[in-house]
C-alpha cells in the first residue's frame, strides 16, 4: 500500500478550501469597508449642512434683530445719546459632528464648516446685511453680539464667537 494518496489529497482540498476562503472572506471585508467609508463621508456632510445651516439662521436673525433696534435709533423722535443697540443670541450646537471635531468660518456673505477627518466642508451663504465680523471658530455653543456703534447706527457689527 506504499501507493496509497488518499491522505494527502485531503490534506491539500482542506488547504485549498480555507484559502479560498479568507481570499473571499477578505474581498468581503474590502468592499464593505469601502461602503463604509463612503456612509460616514456621507454622514459627516449631512450635519455639518444642519450645523452651518443653524449657524446661518442665527446669525440673520441676529442680523434682523440688530437693524431692528438700530432702525429707532435713527428715528428722529429718539436722541441718539439714549444708548446704543444691544443684540445677543446663545447658539447651542454640538462640539462634534459624526463624533468629529469641526470649524465655523464665518465670512461677511457665507459660513463654511469644515472637518479634517474626512476632509469634508460645507459652504452656506447668508444675507446679512449688516457688517459681519470674518473670523473662525471651533465648534460648539456659539455667542452672536451686534457691536453698535455709537456715533453711527450705520456702522454696527455683528460678532460670532465661542461660549
Amino acid at each position: 500500500m506504499p501507493d496509497d494518496e488518499r491522505a494527502v489529497s485531503t490534506a491539500v482540498g482542506y488547504v485549498l478550501t480555507l484559502a479560498i476562503g479568507a481570499v473571499l472572506l477578505s474581498g468581503v471585508v474590502i468592499g464593505v469597508g469601502g461602503l463604509l467609508d463612503s456612509q460616514t463621508d456621507r454622514a459627516v456632510r449631512g450635519d455639518l449642512s444642519v450645523v452651518g445651516q443653524g449657524v446661518v439662521a442665527n446669525l440673520e436673525n441676529t442680523d434682523r434683530l440688530a437693524r431692528a433696534a438700530e432702525a429707532g435709533r435713527t428715528d428722529p423722535a429718539v436722541d441718539p445719546a439714549d444708548g446704543t443697540a444691544v443684540v445677543e443670541i446663545e447658539v447651542d450646537l454640538p462640539r462634534r459632528v459624526a463624533g468629529v471635531p469641526y470649524t465655523v468660518e464665518v465670512g461677511q456673505d457665507a459660513v463654511t464648516v469644515r472637518t479634517d477627518r474626512p476632509a469634508a466642508s460645507v459652504r452656506i451663504p447668508h444675507a446679512a446685511r449688516v457688517d459681519v465680523a470674518e473670523t473662525t471658530l471651533r465648534g460648539g455653543p456659539l455667542r452672536m453680539a451686534y457691536d453698535a456703534d455709537p456715533d453711527d447706527p450705520a456702522n454696527g457689527t455683528l460678532e460670532v464667537t465661542e461660549q
